[in-house]
């Protein structure tokens, strides 16, 4: 999984990220937002869980529950 942080600075993402409880391997800082914009992403919070290759996807939710995650992978077969 890869987070991606685009708002205030890097190091309030990483305090941010530690803050949520969910263990993300990897984050990706973008203060540009153009990765969001790619993704139609708007608000903090809100989450997109997409294919290795980026071939198909979720639709955008919102939370950072951990469980509610583990439902939207393990409904989507080939995302998990």
């Amino acid at each position: 999984m890869i987070g991606v942080g685009a708002q205030d600075d890097f190091d309030y993402a990483v305090e941010f990220l530690s803050s949520t409880g969910v263990e993300t391997p990897d984050m990706l800082w973008d203060p540009s937002f153009a990765t969001w914009s790619a993704f139609g992403v708007r608000i903090n919070s809100q989450m997109l869980l997409m294919s290795p290759d980026l071939s198909s996807g979720t639709e955008l939710f919102f939370g950072f529950d951990e469980a509610r995650q583990r439902e939207v992978l393990d409904a989507l077969p080939s995302l998990g």
